[in-house]
């Protein structure tokens, strides 16, 4: 585990993750992949992409929570912007709560790991 954390690979897949966030909820409603509820989508695929950035970045646990926060807001914004997207309050709030809890579990695991490792 001490090998990925912070690793270049995991900040590959931490970056790719949030360039791949970009491109679905900028691009065309077709491309978005369609698994579950639209709200437990978003939810996990920020939580999934924070607590990359936190394996990633693992020492910034608060700036990654609160730049997920900004980072859903400005996605929802955005869609203003881009032709036949919907953005919607409801949406950037199941993307910040995903995000925010994501990367808290990302570094409560972390942190349980490293006082295991003491012990």
């Amino acid at each position: 585990m001490s090998r990925v954390v912070g690793s270049l690979g995991a900040k590959v897949v931490a970056w790719a993750l949030a360039l791949y966030l970009v491109f679905v909820t900028l691009g065309p409603q077709r491309v978005r992949p369609h698994v579950s509820p639209a709200d437990a989508e978003r939810f996990a695929a920020f939580f999934v992409t924070a607590a990359a950035f936190v394996v990633s970045y693992p020492r910034r646990p608060m700036l990654i929570a609160v730049g997920s926060v900004i980072f859903a807001v400005a996605l929802e914004l955005a869609q203003f912007l881009a032709p036949g997207r919907d953005p919607g309050v409801r949406d950037a709030m199941a993307k910040s709560l995903g995000g925010v809890c994501g990367g808290a579990t990302a570094y409560l695991v972390l942190t349980r790991l490293r006082l295991s490792k003491r012990s």
